[in-house]
């Protein structure tokens, strides 16, 4: 009987493994015959949009025909095509080399100016995959940095390609730029690694550029020891090379090594002995090494060379700041200045400065310091006042005194009359109604602007509900939660102004940041989050004020930094795009007039220098064009079309020679403008003709 059920019992067993076995091939097949599908899909997509990438022409019947195709199979096949899912799947075609599909994705992205940085380094992928021309494939790639300067992958990618062509200058160059760009450890490792073992130095330039990139990637890997080592090679191979040898000392000058620091200074003085830069940086180690009376030194030479510079009298601020009372401290500083008195505006001019230097508890000292010179200063002031009044009176007072003798009496001297005391109190009572009055019209300033504020926001509010009425109540649903909060403190503020700003109400949240500020004054994100809600409204100018505060607050807040960059360059735009309006109405003293503006705020920007020299041009100020050419090449020795004006700007003073060399360096520039090329190269056989 046992035998007969445990025979039953395996059988069950083997029945149930069959099933088991059955189920799992079902499956597998199934899952095969679903990854079979989505391949036909994937094919049938890919072929569509490759068909698209062919056709040139988007008003022609057949592109819109084949896109209305695209569009209506997307739809139908509930195809996930959001900004990351196109990516993605531009990164499976360029694996399965389905360039045509991914090209046409692509340049659809970046039309819609979406990741164009991206599209234009994945261009270039499929360019280097494609074995297009080299040079081809660099163009996307420089395209790619022109966008974002900061796409380190780009620029790595840029230097591969040079180094495989054997530009080692190039390569190298971009390398340099890339460790600059970047702290990804395993990329720096790998960079460290091409270095090591894939390049041949083919001169000192090149050695020591080497060097120095290793240097860099030491630094940022944490390796000091190696670094320094790195630094000092490549030195010896260009002892002529003074900005490493200056970041060689800062090096040793993080690191609080501050007698190998001032060597390294003393050694760069020895051959720029005015260099400012490096005696601040030589005072601020002998600072840190205890040494203030040589620190004091350093400092007073930098002033004497440069007055106004902010980072010697701030040294010299922190070696008073512990022996001096602030009117002390600033008549040491400002010595040498002839006529120099310390005086309450002062005192608040060096408040000002200490706060831009981030020394907040500086700063109150001195603002303390100068309210209480104020109050001295109001109380002779107010002495001076009754004094002449007295002095004009006197007759008067005199008669009164015969006639009243004896009924005022002054005790002692320095005691003032009831008729003073009088007078004082008359002083007093205009003084308080003159600052009721500015009280009242500061009150009746903040209500018109709240009134103005409110229209804003109202007007925001709608335009954001009837944008998307569902969005904005679920946003509105948070909101409450965070406004029912009592007492609200500095998170729930930026809480509520975050809120307000995914509503598309950009005034409100600017109204929760300024409560949020007047909580936390020294939070460097509130004001990054102004400057950045100042910027969505285009107020490009009060964005750039908070994010330089941000910045101030904290100098690694890489966010604030990034974004100002951002700011500047909408800045920088409008500023050439206001000038370019003049400069085509002919309106040449006006755009000239504008664009000096624009270098008063951004001294070194080569695009508004550019534009300043075409406007010269105009103007047949022919030296003035060339100094503004050669500015804006120093500050951008990449800037093709500076090159380009500068050539003509030679030709046309009939500086033939110089002419040739700049329009060779525009070719040298791999521009794109295939007219301009053509062009210049005429001009460089002709030229090249006379001279070489």
């Amino acid at each position: 009987m046992g035998k007969i059920l445990e025979v039953e019992f395996l059988k069950q067993k083997r029945n149930k493994i069959k099933k088991s076995i059955l189920l799992f091939v079902f499956f597998q097949m199934m899952i095969g015959f679903n990854a079979f599908g989505q391949s036909i899909k994937n094919t049938e997509f890919d072929l569509i949009r490759a068909q698209l990438s062919t056709l040139n022409d988007k008003n022609s019947p057949q592109y819109k025909k084949t896109k209305q195709k695209l569009d209506k199979y997307i739809v139908q096949n509930k195809i996930d095509y959001s900004t990351k899912a196109r990516i993605e799947d531009v990164e499976r075609l360029i694996q399965e080399q389905k360039f045509n599909s991914a090209i046409y994705e692509l340049k659809d992205l970046i039309e819609n100016n979406i990741e164009p940085s991206l599209c234009y380094m994945l261009l270039g992928d499929i360019s280097a995959r494609s074995a297009k021309p080299p040079k081809k494939t660099a163009s996307y790639y420089k395209q790619s940095l022109q966008i974002n300067p900061d796409n380190f992958l780009a620029s790595y990618r840029l230097a591969k390609l040079y180094l495989k062509e054997n530009k080692n200058i190039l390569g190298i160059e971009y390398l340099k730029y890339t460790v600059q760009k970047t702290d990804d450890q395993n990329l720096l490792k790998e960079i460290e690694y091409v270095i090591q073992n894939k390049i041949t130095p083919e001169n000192k330039y090149d050695a020591n550029n080497l060097y120095e990139t290793l240097g860099d990637i030491y630094s940022k890997l944490g390796k000091k020891d190696a670094s320094y080592i790195a630094y000092t090679k490549a030195i010896k191979i260009n002892p002529d090379d003074i900005f490493l040898k200056y970041y060689l000392g800062d090096l040793f000058f993080c690191d609080c090594k501050d007698e190998q620091a001032i060597s390294v200074y003393e050694d760069i003085l020895k051959e720029f002995p005015n260099d400012t830069m490096i005696k601040i940086s030589k005072a601020k180690s002998y600072a840190n090494t205890g040494n203030l009376l040589s620190a004091e030194k350093e400092f007073k030479e930098v002033l004497s060379q440069n007055p106004n510079s902010s980072q010697a009298i701030y040294g010299l601020y922190r070696i008073y700041e512990r022996k001096y009372t602030p009117d002390k401290i600033l008549e040491k500083i400002y010595l040498n200045q002839e006529n120099y008195k310390v005086t309450p505006k002062e005192c608040l001019a060096f408040a000002e400065f200490l706060t831009e230097m981030n020394d907040e508890k500086g700063a109150k000292n001195f603002k303390k310091f100068a309210q209480k010179m104020n109050k001295i200063e109001q109380e002779k002031l107010l002495a001076r006042k009754i004094a002449d009044e007295n002095k004009k009176n006197e007759p008067k007072l005199k008669q009164e005194k015969k006639e009243t003798t004896k009924i005022i009496k002054k005790q002692d001297d320095n005691k003032l009359t009831n008729k003073e005391k009088n007078q004082l109190k008359q002083i007093l009572k205009k003084e308080k109604e003159k600052q009721d009055e500015l009280s009242k019209q500061k009150q009746l300033e903040e209500k018109l602007q709240l009134e103005r504020e409110n229209k804003i926001i109202q007007q925001e509010r709608q335009r954001a509900i009837s944008k998307d009425p569902k969005k904005y109540n679920e946003y509105k649903t948070t909101l409450d939660k965070y406004l029912k909060i009592n007492p609200k403190d500095t998170s729930v503020y930026i809480a509520i102004a975050n809120t307000y700003r995914l509503m598309g109400e950009p005034t409100s949240a600017i109204q929760n940041y300024r409560q949020a500020q007047k909580l936390n004054p020294t939070d460097s994100d509130i004001y990054y989050n102004m400057g950045l809600t100042y910027m969505e409204l285009n107020s490009f100018v009060t964005a750039k004020a908070n994010l330089i505060k941000a910045i101030n607050l904290n100098n690694e807040n890489e966010k604030a930094i990034k974004l100002l960059a951002f700011v500047n360059q909408k800045i920088i735009t409008q500023i050439v795009n206001k000038a370019y309006n003049s400069y085509e109405k002919k309106e040449y003293l006006k755009a000239s007039s504008i664009l000096d503006e624009g270098i008063k705020e951004y001294p070194k920007n080569a695009q508004i220098l550019y534009y300043r020299a075409l406007v010269y041009d105009a103007m047949n100020r022919n030296a003035a064009q060339i100094i503004d050419l050669q500015k804006a090449i120093e500050y951008d020795p990449g800037y093709y079309m500076a090159y380009y004006q500068l050539g003509k700007a030679y030709e046309k003073i009939k500086d033939e020679k110089s002419a040739l060399v700049a329009y060779e360096k525009f070719l040298s520039t791999e521009p794109e403008e295939k007219d301009l090329i053509d062009e210049v190269q005429k001009k460089v056989i002709a030229l090249g003709a006379k001279y070489y």
